[in-house]
């Protein structure tokens, strides 16, 4: 039996929070659950891949933006293919369908409702009724590239993780159809040669005297947890898309591209914050925008310091982010910045035009901290 689905919009994923009485945390943002920080960086993490994306296109037209994000699209795939492969031949285990998915990088709790079908080593069928990435994409990535991203990740990250596993989409949200049917697949025999090559590999640890974990330990997914992973998969995404442009197009008219779509995803995230805020009532000041703010507290995944929060001033020093940690370890340099300077700004201004926003210090700049200070004018 599966849970009813729930679009994971603004409105929906702060009725949820506000329904269990949830207060502020670090920043002064609400302090989120495992479940709300998924929906909400899912929320983001498509959000912004859509905008930059859609503004490929409209530069570059569809014919040359189609092979750009397809390509930035198998990156992304490879890299957690890659990184999968890696985790789960470290613990010896086979490289089949089932340890692909067991060590898949993020979980459900991301969005996703759906159910699982005839799972085996060799074979998976996962239909999904409802994805948090797909609300997004359908709403505002062009048909054609959010298609292309549903068709190509998950087989970029299968065919990195094992040559041998292929992946069918019999059905897709993003091309209109009802819901995604996966069917994850590889020969047996390639499953069984691959459960032997795990088993050879523990031997031959086990022989050098440096045994390999096996298994891992089932463990509950924390706010700070699944915060930490979707932040990973936003910068992988952000990266690649970067990279890819970097590639065709050269550094000046890439760091023009994603500086207008930061804008732009930046002005749509504070539309949808005023418009949800009027809806209920509130005023459209400074406080409001912090603590309702659509990416939430979760814990000790992103910490903030020295935080002033009122009606007209907020300042907070963010000391440790998964953000930076991830833009810092793929190298993302420059183009990391429009995710923080033009972004940040367009949004508060879009909320309310009385809302300014300087950066005086930035992590992502090669400061020790973040420094964010917001001021509500008359």
């Amino acid at each position: 039996m599966t849970t009813e689905y729930r679009p994971a919009t603004y409105a929906n994923i702060l009725d949820q929070m506000l329904a269990r009485g949830l207060t502020p945390g670090h920043g002064g943002h609400l302090e989120g659950t495992e479940a709300d920080v998924s929906r909400a960086l899912a929320r983001l993490q498509a959000s912004c891949f859509s905008f930059s994306a859609a503004e490929v296109a409209q530069n570059l037209g569809m014919d040359k933006a189609q092979p750009i994000v397809r390509d930035a699209v198998r990156g992304i795939g490879r890299y957690r293919g890659n990184e999968m492969r890696l985790e789960v031949e470290r613990r010896g285990l086979p490289l089949d369908v089932a340890h692909m998915l067991d060590y898949w990088d993020y979980s459900g709790g991301s969005g996703v409702v759906g159910t699982d079908f005839h799972r085996s080593p060799h074979y998976c069928s996962h239909d999904v009724l409802g994805c948090s990435y797909a609300d997004q994409l359908r709403r505002l990535c062009p048909k054609p590239l959010a298609v292309l991203m549903c068709e190509e990740v998950h087989l970029a990250v299968a065919r990195e993780f094992n040559p041998a596993i292929d992946v069918w989409y019999p059905a897709i949200l993003t091309r209109g159809q009802a819901k995604c049917i996966f069917r994850f697949s590889m020969p047996m025999e390639a499953a069984e040669r691959a459960a032997v090559k795990a088993q050879e590999r523990s031997d031959a640890a086990r022989d050098a005297g440096h045994p390999l974990q096996g298994e891992r330990e089932a463990v509950e997914t924390d706010a700070a947890a699944a915060y930490r992973g979707l932040a990973r998969l936003h910068v992988i995404f952000y990266h690649h898309v970067a990279n890819e442009l970097l590639r065709a197009l050269g550094e000046d008219q890439t760091e023009d591209i994603l500086r207008r779509a930061m804008r732009k995803w930046g002005a749509w995230r504070g539309e949808v914050m005023a418009a949800d805020h009027r809806k209920r009532g509130w005023a459209l000041n400074l406080e409001t925008f912090i603590t309702y703010s659509d990416d939430p507290a979760a814990g000790d995944a992103w910490v903030a310091e020295n935080v002033i929060l009122t009606p007209s001033e907020h300042t907070k020093d963010v000391s440790l982010s998964p953000y930076s940690t991830w833009l810092d370890k793929l190298g993302t340099g420059r183009f990391a910045l429009a995710l923080f300077e033009e972004a940040l700004p367009a949004q508060a201004q879009a909320y309310s035009p009385a809302i300014s926003l300087t950066i005086p210090e930035l992590m992502e700049r090669g400061d020790s901290v973040s420094r964010f200070c917001y001021k509500m004018g008359s």
